[in-house]
């Protein structure tokens, strides 16, 4: 692909039903670009700034570390699995499927072992 996927490419509310669950692929594939006030942390002011295809340091064995002080990129982003759209069903998880739909654009990774 010649474009990196966008962590803060996608937003909405999550469709009634549907949660991230065990899946924290966007936490691991997704570019974080560095935005003042977006990609910091709301009690430190850090800056969690990172590229695609690396985890999100805060990226724990059961999900985000510091969930309740994520950044705003992190609290507005939402796949297209998890708002609903056409195409993507109740099991059409990101993890389970091996790539994330953001606005329509399907980012393809590897398929956890």
């Amino acid at each position: 692909m010649s474009q990196t996927p966008k962590r803060n490419a996608g937003h909405g509310i999550p469709k009634k039903g549907r949660s991230c669950g065990s899946c924290h692929l966007c936490c691991r594939e997704l570019d974080i670009e560095s935005k003042p006030g977006y990609s910091t942390r709301l009690d430190t002011g850090e800056d969690i700034a990172k590229p695609a295809g690396k985890d999100c340091r805060f990226l724990g064995t059961h999900g985000c570390t510091i969930y309740e002080v994520r950044p705003l990129v992190c609290r507005e982003f939402a796949c297209d699995w998890l708002l609903g759209q056409k195409g993507f069903g109740p099991d059409d998880t990101p993890e389970s499927l091996g790539y994330i739909g953001v606005r329509g654009v399907n980012w393809h990774f590897a398929k956890p072992a």
